[in-house]
């Protein structure tokens, strides 16, 4: 029996892109390490083919790296986007955007 491949780059009609951060949100299953809840990571590779009942391109497997390094595999629907907030100072704030204090 082979071993189930990873995809590690981004693949058209998939949940998310590779690098994007997300936040676990819920587990779909007993299977799912609780440790994760809350926590946020990073999307490192999508599996089609390690017998879950993925399907191509919108329901893979996700891999998800934490901040140290470790590696677990989500669902979509267990996943959320992680916003970033961006802050601008005066030096680079386009000219058309005001300072809101």
């Amino acid at each position: 029996m082979t071993k189930p491949r990873p995809i590690l780059k981004d693949v058209p009609g998939a949940p998310f892109k590779i690098g994007t951060s997300v936040r676990v949100v819920r587990l779909a299953d007993e299977t799912g390490n609780r440790a994760w809840l809350g926590r946020t990571g990073t999307v490192k590779f999508f599996n089609y083919d390690c017998g879950c009942g993925q399907s191509y391109p919108d329901d893979p497997m996700i891999g998800v790296e934490s901040p140290r390094g470790k590696i677990e595999e989500f669902w979509k629907e267990e996943l959320r986007l992680v916003f970033r907030h961006v802050r601008f100072g005066k030096h680079n704030a386009s000219p058309n955007e005001r300072s809101i204090r």
